[in-house]
This record gives structure tokens, sequence and C-alpha cells, in this order.
């Protein structure tokens, strides 16, 4: 016995105020009075007042009070039940680019589809069915159902997918819901990637019934496409490396073939021993346009043989320098004249204004903050004590530089940054949407000497340190020199017309200023639909076209990935080709489940409750009626 509803407990007090009730007859006026005879012939009276002598009457309100508030403690007594139930099975399949690998005439795709539903045909009418598919990131596809037709209708309407896969993390999804609500399910895993890839304990992997397809390892991919050309120059200076891989375990002969805007530009036969590699060098291009590398003849895998790349051509980008130093507007002159396509614009603080600046363009601010922020890309060098951007704590003279972040565009292949002159520095206090890039430290702590970050839709980067004269174009600061031009060269903005790459698999974010836009995609497959959330799903390689009505963006999606490209996985040992072997499912018996549960009975409180009512009503009617007659 129990009670579900404890809170309910503070009703009783109820029953304190009907006993008040009755006890209020009590409480009478005292009158003095020259004789007590004929009170003395009212017996009944006088012993009423004497004590409390509980009434029938009572007795049923009281029992009926009670009665009530027992209902609303939800009151229980346990009960033992025995439920049938079915097993639980859950199916956690590959849908990864690896799974498109032909096995004579068929998809290694198709093979385990056969063996997933053949797992489903075997179960009992009360077995419950999960469907997991993974391939960069799980997805669940269905939960727990006992409608097998359904989960083999949903199983033909998985496809694989041009991207890798996170089997790992499918997994784990699985094992996670492997014991809802005390019964263990059996976890059965689809794919060609043998076990031993799976990062988890041995002993949760003794749980999984694995089935694994594939064996050809007939593929030659291309690995990657590098296309050398920096924002400042055009395409005749562009160098292309496209990247060829046998992962066979025999030599492989083909033709290496580069088209530019479907003109072949380039062709090359080549022989690749086993798990070799061999690179091509494609230069002299006479026009921008898009690139395509492809090698021929097929393999087993065809998604890995051709590579996409776009070869633009530079227009002439312009750097706003707003500072009142004429040495420093000299100086950046005389590098901006080593540097093809880039043009550079002085322009006084007291007359700058928005209105002059292009969308393409970059804006130096030495020593000055405008007071709104700039729509364009931004440089701060040394901003002044009071601005209304970064707040100036103090200065300082003559810091070591104490850390950088190396992995930053900027600092990538930056080397010997703790020799830059930093004679002078402001303290600024870090902007909530900043980063820093590099950092000393003074009595008061860490202290940002340079820092990135976004700020309503612009890239932003604030050097706390001056750049004196000739700083730029000395020889022993060839350091400052090579973080101004990788700085610049990383604030300048994304040209809307040059397609982007990706990688097949990740996730394309469109800016935030697109939420109201409406745009759409077309895919690789040329299917056009609407974006939701502002995210973009790359699935397929290929070109991918973003539109709406201001926005427009191009994608190129290409596979690089070589756990994807081994269709044979060399890696594997002894012990996969023991565990690796197809589990074979029969029908089990449904299972039987003895448990304990709460088996309310406030219900039958609240219909005693409304006996007791009846029956008070009755008696205080017949109690009416007899003082009536008496």
């Amino acid at each position: 016995m129990g009670i579900l509803n404890p809170s309910a407990l503070p009703f009783l007090a109820v029953l304190g105020v009907l006993v008040l009730i009755y006890l209020r007859e009590r409480l009478r006026t005292r009158i003095e009075v020259p004789a007590l005879l004929f009170w003395m012939e009212v017996k009944e009276d006088r012993l009423r007042i004497r004590r409390f002598l509980p009434s029938l009457l009572f007795l049923l309100q009281a029992l009926l009070l009670l009665l009530l508030v027992g209902g609303l403690l939800h009151p229980f007594r346990p009960t033992t039940v025995t439920e049938t139930h079915g097993h639980r099975w859950i199916l956690v399949f590959d849908v990864s680019a690896s799974m498109q690998a032909r096995e004579g005439r068929t998809q290694r795709f198709e093979l385990a589809l056969d063996q997933a539903k053949q797992v489903v045909k075997t179960l009992s009418a009360l077995d419950e069915v999960m469907l997991i598919s993974v391939a960069t990131r799980p997805q669940l596809v269905s939960g727990f159902t006992t409608d097998h037709r359904a989960v083999l209708d949903l199983l033909e309407t998985l496809h694989p997918l041009d991207a890798g896969a996170n089997l790992t993390l499918g997994v784990e999804l699985a094992l996670a819901q492997r014991d809802r609500e005390g019964r263990r399910a059996q976890v059965h895993v689809f794919t060609d990637l043998p076990k031993s890839t799976l990062a988890l304990p041995e002993e949760q992997l003794q749980d999984i019934a694995y089935h694994r397809v594939g064996k050809n390892d007939d593929n030659v991919a291309i690995a990657a496409l590098q296309l050398y050309q920096n924002p400042f120059q055009n395409y005749s200076q562009a160098q292309a490396y496209v990247l060829v891989r046998n992962y066979a375990s025999r030599t492989h002969s083909g033709t290496l073939t580069v088209s530019l805007d479907e003109k072949s530009i380039f062709r090359r036969d080549f022989t690749l021993p086993s798990r070799e590699v061999m690179s091509f060098s494609v230069k002299g291009f006479t026009s921008p346009g898009k690139l395509v590398a492809k090698i021929e003849p097929s393999d087993a895998l065809a998604v890995d043989d051709q590579a996409l790349a776009w070869l633009a051509e530079r227009g002439r980008r312009r750097l706003v320098v707003v500072s009142a130093a004429k040495g420093l507007q000299e100086e950046l002159e005389r590098v901006s004249r080593s540097i093809p396509g880039l043009e550079v614009t002085s322009i006084a603080p007291s007359a700058f204004a928005q209105a002059q600046l292009d969308p393409q363009d970059v804006v130096l601010f030495h020593q000055f903050v405008p007071a709104a922020t700039v729509a364009a890309n931004s440089l701060y060098i040394f901003p002044p004590s009071e601005n209304p951007l970064f707040p100036v704590v103090s200065e300082a003279e003559d810091l070591n530089i104490l850390d950088w972040r190396q992995e930053h565009e900027i600092l990538q292949n930056l080397r010997y940054v703790e020799a830059l002159p930093l004679k002078k520095a402001r303290i600024l206090a870090l902007p909530s949407w900043a980063q820093v890039l590099i950092s000393s430290r003074t009595r008061n702590g860490e202290v940002p000497l340079a820092f990135t970050g976004e700020k309503d839709g612009h890239r932003v980067v604030c050097l706390a340190f001056d750049l004196n004269k000739g700083n730029l174009t000395n020889s022993d600061n060839l350091t400052l020199l090579l973080l101004f031009l990788n700085t610049i060269r990383w604030l300048l903005p994304h040209d809307p017309s040059t397609p982007m790459p990706v990688i097949a698999g990740d996730t394309f974010f469109l800016p935030t200023e697109t939420a109201h836009d409406s745009p759409r995609v077309r895919t690789p497959n040329q299917q056009e639909t609407p974006i939701e959330g502002g995210v973009v799903e790359v699935e397929r390689v290929g070109e991918y076209r973003v539109t709406g009505s201001q926005y427009q963006a191009t994608l190129y999606a290409n596979l690089f990935n070589d756990e994807e490209s081994d269709i044979g996985r060399q890696d594997q040992d002894q012990q996969d080709q023991a565990v690796n072997t197809p589990a074979t499912t029969e029908a089990l018996a449904p299972q039987d489940i003895v448990r304990t549960v709460p088996e309310e009975f406030g219900r039958s409180l609240y219909y005693a409750a409304a006996c007791i009512l009846l029956l008070e009503w009755l008696y205080a009617l017949w109690r009416y009626r007899r003082m009536r007659v008496s």
C-alpha cells in the first residue's frame, strides 16, 4: 500500500474544521435565571453541554471527507502482472559512399539490404524493430515498431550517399537505445567495414551481430585536386595538382583527363602499382572556368573517379586605408606594387564615409575607429584611446608574445611569430564576438595583442600594436610583412560568382541575412528544393546551386576520403575474418515479463464517497421528518 500524491496530505485539515463546527454549539451565552427546574427536565441539552458526543451525522460527514481526501492522495496497492512481449531488434545500416562499390553485377548496398530484409522477415509478430542509418552522422529512420511491413518499406527508401561513414557513432546510438524500458535489444550492423574499425570496448562488441559485405578492392581514385591560386593571382598564374591513388591489390592502368569548361586541356596515361600514388601537375591555363579531373576506365567505385574545381578570374581588389599617417600610406603603396591585383586608396579620417566603400573592399583603420560599424571586412590597427568598438584599458611598451593560434589561417604558415616588433601596444578589453589570435602578459594577466571575429556579418581583425614607418618594408621585420599580407588575404571578401569547394557529407550554412530570402538549392541530380533553416546537406558529389532573391552561391562537392576509397580494407586482421561472417537470425518465442506495478484504487474511494453522501442525505431527511412529527 502507498500513495502517489503526498502533496494532498494537508487537505486532512478539513477534519479539524468539521470538529470545530460541531464544537461551536458548546459556546453558549451565560444568562442568570431564578431557577433551573425547567432545564433539569431537558436532559439531552444538559449532556450536550458537558461533553461532545459525535452523532451519526458527524461520523458520516467525517467519513465523506476522508474518502474525498483519500481519492486525492491516489492510493495504490502493488500488483504482480505478467506481460507477453516480443524481442527487440535495432538495425544499424551503413549508407556511406563505399557501399556503392560493385560486387560482380550488384552493389554492396544491395547485398546488405537483402541481409537486413531477411532479418526482418524472420521476426515474430510481437518483435519490435528500430532502424538507424549511418553516413557522416547517424539518423533515426524508425523508432521501435511491430509493423514489419513498414520497416521493409523504409529499408527500400534508403540509398547510399557520397559521404564518409561514422559507424562508431551510429552503433553508440543503437547501444544507448538498447536497454530502454528494461528490455534489452539485439543490435545488428550492416556494413562493409571490418569490425575492428569500431572504437568500442570489447564487451560491447561481443553483443553485436555483425553483417559485413564486400570483398572487391578494385578501385583507383582521385585522392585530391589542389588548385593553387591566391586571391591576387589570375587564372594564368594558377597551378593545379591532381593526386591519383591505387587502392587495389594489383597494378592498375588508366587515363587522367582534365577539362576546362568541357574542353580537354590535359590527358595522361598512367600505370600505378598496388597501393601507390602519383601526382600530376596542370598549368598554363588560358581562361577561367570549371575544372574537371576524371580518370578512366571505371572501376568498382565510380564516385571518386571525378573531382571539380574552379579557375577564377581575379579582378582588382581595393585596400582602403583610413589613416592620418602619411608614412604608413606610402609604405602600403610600395607593398601593393609587388602584389598584382591590389589597389591602395588612402582617405583621411575626417573625410571617411561608408558610401565610399564597395562590398569587395577591405578597409584598414589606423588609429581611427568610425562611430558606426562599417559594412565591409576591416582591419583596425592601434585603435585610439577612446573609441566605440574596442575599449582601451591602458598602454604598454616592449611586450613579449606569450601565445598564438597556430591553426588559424592568418598564422598557419607563419614562423617566428614571437619576433614581431612590439614597441608600443594598447591593452584592449576583448569583445564578446572576438577570439584571441596573439596574446601577451602583463602584471594584470594575459592581454590580447591581435584578435579576430565576425561582427554584423563581416570579418574583423584588430592589431593592438602600432605599425611604425619602415616596419613593413624593413628586411628585419619579414614576419610582420607576412602577418599583414596573410591578414589582408583572410579579409578579402569571397567573390559570390566563384564556386566554393566543399567535401561530400559536410553541411553548408547559409549567411544569417538570407533567412528571409527564400533560398532554393539545385542538387547534382537536378532536383530543386527549398532550403530550410539555412542549411544545405551536401550528400552527393557534383555541383550545387543555391539561389534566392538576393543571395546566390555555387558549391563544388568532392569525395576525398581514403577510408571510403579503400574499399578492400587491407588493414583487417585475422580476428576480423572470424567475426565478420553474417550472423543468422532465428525467430525467438515471445518472452513473458513478470513485474510489480502499482494498482491505484482512488476512484473506488470517490464512488464510496458518493454513497456516503447519499446515505447522509437520507439520514438527515429522516431526522428532519422525525423532528417535525415530535
